[in-house]
């Protein structure tokens, strides 16, 4: 039987359109019905004008009926996180605020580059008030709830990119991360996410968190996100962090050398067990990750366990402080008079970060750099590390923290995503396996900072070896 096209991967659409099969309306017409069918109930769109969409593949279709697409990504359907500044769209930020721009008449870099190379924007995906925590939910939008099971949230602050595709929304999504935002929700939605090395994809307006956020693709496959990757991986004038361009082909990851190449590190705990109780890892996790290892190794996949991260400083102390500080930060912008509609928990974050000192920062960014130092030494031993992405499944949608974690630090169930945020690492999440529950388990991927490509290349080795892709969730 034939599949429906909010089925079909980016490369499938790719495929379909060179060979005339279909044209991105007809796709446009099969993801608008199903998002009209379940977005209720996800809640992973939170704008949507489908007057616009329309347009966008009727232009499109055009084109390619005229042998003159834009670029490789000509009638692909993609959401964007409602972080990101979108022309034609609001970017409310997940808040009622008015102090800051809902409207703009310019794109984002990374969502101009879409556009340029013939990308549909299909709308704008739910976060978190200004993605400020691991899980997806707010004042103004309420919860996103997780397409494996509608009780359980999605994970944060991409939550509504990640649902969106996980359930057929769009083969892909553009989401932000400043501690794990696309990894979280794509360890619970059962995706491929990756947090780029700082830089890599440009950003504009800078993030109010400054240099631990980051852009990034979120897929299926991993495949989807390289095409993706080839495209918004460029420097660009606004950002004056953006890195030259390094002429990378990221969809060229079928590496025949890669087993042999390769020197992997396994790490359960990614030197976090001094840092948080590890007996709150749910063990179905460590089960379903060490299951996975034995899998990869019985592949040919040389793995050997990895106990060598040794923080010199606690990550997690030095993250709060630039996450505190950077949401006192935002907050100048904000008219006080709008507090009260605020979400509580950004509210304590920005309390905090209005009792720091400058001198506060300049230590959490020199303990940050001596952490950077070491991951770079760390990875003269290995080329990657692998472990889990999170420490726990897919919980209850109307709290942000599992049980048995500190409830008041909203950081405190995510150890192993935000330290690589800190020393700018590449880090990816690929989905691995399923608890008995059917809820996804997540792996993570992290790479020498700059080795992108590689982070690629092994996940798209273990998507293989793995053969999970094409499960989803009954919706």
């Amino acid at each position: 039987m034939t599949k429906s096209f909010h089925k079909y991967q980016i490369t499938e659409l790719i495929e379909g359109y060179k060979k005339n099969f279909f044209s991105p309306t007809d796709v446009i017409e099969d993801i608008v019905k199903r998002l009209k069918k379940i977005n209720t109930d996800l809640n992973a769109f939170v704008y949507f004008d489908e007057e616009l969409v329309y347009k966008q593949a009727r232009d499109s279709t055009k084109r390619l009926a005229n042998s003159s697409p834009r670029g490789s990504l000509e009638g692909i359907p993609i959401s964007i996180k409602d972080l990101i500044v979108t022309k034609d769209m609001p970017t409310t930020r997940g808040s009622y605020t008015k102090s800051l721009p809902v409207l703009s008449d310019y794109d984002a870099p990374v969502v101009s580059k879409l556009k340029n190379q013939g990308a549909i924007i299909l709308g704008k995906t739910a976060s978190p008030e200004f993605g400020h925590k691991g899980t997806t939910k707010s004042r103004r939008f309420g919860e996103t709830n997780n397409p494996w099971n509608l009780s359980l949230n999605s994970g944060g602050s991409s939550g509504g990119s990640c649902a969106a595709v996980a359930s057929g929304l769009g083969p892909a999504s553009i989401g932000t991360d400043g501690g794990g935002s696309i990894r979280i929700p794509c360890s619970f939605c059962g995706l491929f996410g990756h947090k780029p090395t700082f830089g890599k994809i440009p950003a504009y307006p800078i993030s109010p968190f400054g240099t631990i956020a980051n852009l990034g693709p979120i897929t299926r496959t991993v495949m989807d996100s390289a095409i993706i990757m080839n495209s918004i991986a460029s420097p660009d004038n606004l950002d004056w962090h953006s890195l030259p361009s390094q002429n990378i082909d990221y969809s060229n990851i079928r590496n025949n050398n890669i087993l042999k190449k390769l020197k992997v590190g396994y790490s359960k705990f990614w030197g976090m067990e001094k840092f948080f109780d590890t007996n709150l890892m749910d063990k179905v996790v460590v089960e379903k990750i060490e299951e996975t290892i034995s899998c990869l190794e019985k592949s040919g996949l040389a793995i050997r366990e990895y106990k060598s991260i040794e923080w010199p400083h606690n990550p997690y102390e030095i993250f709060m402080v630039m996450w505190q500080a950077g949401a006192a930060n935002l907050a100048r912008k904000i008219n006080k008079g709008d507090f009260n509609k605020i979400d509580p928990t950004f509210l304590n974050l920005l309390e905090k970060g209005n009792q720091l000192s400058m001198f506060d920062l300049m230590d959490a960014e020199t303990k940050r750099a001596e952490n950077a130092s070491h991951m770079k030494k760390v990875f003269n031993d290995v080329n990657l590390l692998i472990g889990p992405t999170l420490p726990v499944l897919p919980f209850n949608t109307k709290i942000d923290v599992p049980l048995g974690f500190r409830k008041n630090e909203l950081f405190s169930w995510l150890p192993f995503t935000y330290p690589f945020n800190l020393t700018k690492n590449p880090a990816c999440n690929i989905n691995v396996n399923y608890s008995k529950s059917g809820l996804p388990i997540g792996m993570q991927i992290v790479g020498d900072i700059y080795d992108d490509k590689t982070c690629f290349e092994l996940a798209f080795l273990i998507e293989e070896i793995m053969d999970i892709s094409d499960k989803w969730p009954n919706l």
